[in-house]
């Protein structure tokens, strides 16, 4: 007697088994790489550089300024001003690839962030780059003068992040979860063509 072969189509209930199987292994996995890599914290703080008395040249030149320095910030020979008390041990090239800096010219401000795998670190550097701007914009002639001048202020002080940024288990395991479901799924619509096949 031969044996029959199976249906066209899949039953129901193995797509089912096989996407619990398959969402079970893909967030175990996504687990196992939350548990060991090594988290990222990012740590920020703006800048504010506003004219004192407002007017459209006073902003348009805040604004070219702002960008100048967002620009500066993020390079080498600002990183090596940076003391040694504020850089946490980092090199100058470690310090431009944790910081991104950018000069939003319409808000007036400039945001300083660092990504890094130590916390206090991240907000260290970051607060320490901030206060090095104030002193390069904060000169006695821009303070002082009554109609170029400039208020230049750091708004809130970056502090150690509670939690990393990357990897993150509340994002991955749900991710992970539906990936392999949907995998786990297509796995069985590809392989059932060829089990009749192979039993034909």
């Amino acid at each position: 007697m031969s044996e029959a072969n199976p249906p066209a189509q899949p039953p129901l209930r193995l797509f089912l088994v096989g996407a619990a199987a398959a969402a079970v292994v893909a967030a175990v996995i996504a687990l196992v790489v939350v548990l060991v890599a090594t988290p990222v914290y990012r740590a920020s703080t703006d800048v504010s550089i506003r004219p004192r008395i407002a007017d459209l040249g006073a902003a348009e030149a805040s604004a070219r300024l702002i960008r100048n320095y967002a620009a500066w910030v993020d390079s080498e020979a600002y990183a090596s001003r940076l003391p040694d008390a504020e850089r946490g041990g980092l090199s100058d090239g470690e310090i431009v690839r944790n910081v991104r800096t950018n000069g939003d010219g319409d808000r007036l401000l400039v945001t300083i962030q660092s990504e890094d795998s130590d916390a206090a670190r991240a907000a260290l550097t970051v607060n320490g780059l901030a206060a090095l701007l104030v002193v390069d914009v904060a000169t006695p002639e821009r303070l002082n003068d009554r109609e170029r001048g400039l208020e230049v202020s750091v708004i809130d002080a970056a502090r150690p992040p509670g939690a990393p940024v990357w990897p993150r288990a509340e994002v991955a395991l749900p991710i992970a979860a539906v990936l392999g479901a949907v995998l786990g799924v297509g796995a069985i619509w590809l392989v059932w063509p060829l089990t009749r096949m192979s039993r034909g």
